[in-house]
């Protein structure tokens, strides 16, 4: 995803209802931030907030 598909108007929208349902979406203020068409920069990616979610979702190890 980068920063044209963010000015589309149905993606606040979509970003309501993927909450609403119960899905953390890690996006803006302290997750992710896309980047400009063409501006590649996969270490801006907040790996270790995406990577703790995943394990805030898993629940418990057993």
């Amino acid at each position: 995803m980068n920063a044209a598909y963010v000015r589309h108007p149905q993606f606040e929208q979509s970003l309501e209802v993927l909450r609403s349902a119960g899905v953390t979406v890690l996006y803006g203020d302290g997750g992710f931030v896309p980047n400009q068409p063409g501006e590649r920069s996969p270490g801006g990616y907040p790996w270790r907030i995406a990577l703790d979610a995943v394990e805030a979702g898993a629940g418990p190890r057993s």
